[in-house]
């Protein structure tokens, strides 16, 4: 039977949710003994073993997505709905009711971990079911549970009657971690008798070895846009982009998630014929070049967040309440990227010389330094290390 349970929203594949995952396959195989059985939950289980299996083959890990397909089942309930439906999953006899999934592992684990990321909003409504599965768990069972690095938010107003319900379900975590200081504050003040704890992104699991390739010299301007902010780009901005693109060796997208990323690649790419792209896959297990003289305009979350652990400067954009605080969330760091209106904004001085400087932020890599021991140490808290 699995001694410890993982839960969490990976899976698409996403880089910075398989970041994330892969943080915690690092940390269990590296200080958990090898033949305690470790089950970890996420959306596609067959994504998540073609890219952390090789990475757990000595240790006794078994990806599953059979509580995304049960999350999924009812998919009418807003997100409160769904973190209702969760807690009252066991005693409504759910475990019984899904017999073609094997649950039983559920109700014998140690602990019961609802591990980061940013999927606990009313975006995703069904992965609510989570959050009260897990306090189900602990109501049933006295599984012990706690969550790491929450990205939570933006989320409706408890709806009338639920109140009680939702204090309850926070406050049977050991510790809800959050990794940004505005839902930390919200929470707090709305529920607080629940643990809550203002700390980090769970990505700071890994070193900042493990995301960095050697510097070559070479100088590098990153991308990584989202759908909606390419739309959003004025023509002069591409412009002017490719007028930015002549001082430096290479143009280099950085892929964030296959599917999603695949007609922006397109996009851009026209503009930019000889750009190179990183694949996920490469970027978890091979890592990033960042160097003195790198630049990046960038909009998706996890690529702002290694960029600047790396010391890389930039730009980013942001233009919904579900970005503006995930990108905060780094700039409470030490990130140096500086917010960009890409209709507004102008890339170069009246000098005609590029308005940003390059060069690397040497206080925020020390900085890191003390943001990765911390995680360390409280995933060794937490499982009792």
């Amino acid at each position: 039977m699995a001694k410890h349970v993982l839960i969490g929203g990976a899976g698409a594949p996403n880089y910075g949710d398989e970041l994330i995952v892969r943080g915690w396959v690092d940390f269990l195989t590296t200080h958990i003994d090898p033949k305690t059985k470790i089950l970890i939950y996420e959306n596609i289980a067959k994504n998540e073993i073609e890219l952390h299996g090789p990475f757990a083959k000595n240790a006794n890990i078994e990806f599953r997505d059979d509580l995304a397909a049960i999350a999924k089942a009812n998919k009418e309930l807003s997100f409160w709905g769904q973190v209702a439906r969760g807690y009252e999953f066991i005693q409504k006899n759910g475990m019984n009711s899904y017999k073609k999934h094997n649950l039983k592992e559920l109700q014998n684990a140690e602990t019961v971990h609802l591990h980061g990321g940013g999927y606990l909003n009313k975006l995703f409504p069904v992965k609510g079911f989570f959050l009260g599965l897990c306090a189900a768990l602990n109501k049933a069972y006295g599984t012990r549970i706690f969550a790491t690095g929450i990205g939570f938010g933006p989320a409706d107003p408890v709806p009338a009657g639920l109140e009680t319900t939702i204090s309850e379900i926070f406050s049977r975590f050991e510790i809800f971690e959050l990794r940004d200081v505005d839902n930390y504050r919200k929470l707090s003040k709305q529920f607080p008798f629940a643990n809550f704890s203002y700390g980090l992104d769970d990505c700071f699991l890994v070193p900042q070895e493990k995301l960095r390739r050697p510097d070559d010299g070479k100088r590098r301007l990153y991308l990584s846009l989202l759908t909606y902010n390419m739309q959003k780009l004025a023509s002069s901005y591409w412009d002017a982009l490719a007028k930015v693109s002549e001082e430096f060796d290479e143009v280099v997208f950085l892929e964030s998630c296959p599917w999603a990323d695949k007609k922006v690649i397109e996009f851009v790419g026209q503009r930019f014929p000889k750009m190179k792209v990183v694949p996920v896959d490469e970027l978890l297990n091979s890592g990033v070049v960042v160097g003195d003289h790198d630049f990046a305009f960038v909009s998706r979350f996890h690529v702002h967040f290694v960029l600047a652990r790396l010391g890389c400067v930039g730009t980013f954009a942001k233009d919904n309440e579900y970005y503006n605080v995930k990108h905060q969330s780094i700039l409470d760091r030490g990130s140096r990227f500086r917010e960009f209106d890409g209709k507004k904004g102008t890339l170069y001085n009246a000098d005609g010389n590029f308005r940003f400087k390059s060069g690397s932020d040497f206080q925020q890599m020390a900085l890191d330094n003390d943001y990765h021991n911390r995680k360390i140490a409280l995933a060794k808290n937490l499982y009792r290390m």
